[in-house]
């Protein structure tokens, strides 16, 4: 076995922009699918409708049946605003709205981190190395 670190797989090199055809090209990636999340049977129909809508997107950022509550609780949430805002009547509470984004968080959903090649808001550079040796001008 080699010494240092473990090599990226060629898709998170693919997002960060530093996938080289010669080195990873001959590469395969394996991807072994987890145990899907369970559905519980509590949840309304609302609430399904929203677990069939976002099954196939939380199976592809890593969510198994470990955050099965989870998954239920974003569902159960999802539906109540969308009856909100669909009534017209009263919007839903910014903590209700807190609440959802924050399980779209955990779920990895939502976000800068959930976006392929999403590097955060572009405050700070993507080489953290770069200004090495480089002196501030006075």
């Amino acid at each position: 076995m080699k010494r240092g670190p473990k090599a990226e797989p060629p898709s998170t090199k693919l997002a960060r922009g530093t996938f080289q055809p010669i080195r990873d090209g001959v590469k395969t990636e394996i991807i072994v699918p987890g145990d899907p999340p369970v559905r519980p049977d509590y949840l309304t129909a609302g609430a399904i409708d929203v677990w069939q809508e976002v099954l196939a997107r939380v199976m592809a950022a890593g969510v198994s049946e470990v955050d099965s509550a989870l998954l239920a609780r974003y569902c159960s949430l999802e539906a109540e605003v969308r009856v909100a805002f669909k009534s017209g009547d009263e919007l839903p509470s910014a903590a209700y709205l807190t609440v959802l984004r924050q399980h779209e968080e955990l779920l990895r959903i939502a976000g800068p981190k959930s976006r392929v090649g999403g590097g955060g808001d572009g405050a700070k550079p993507a080489n953290r190395f770069a200004r090495n040796g480089a002196r501030a001008r006075a």
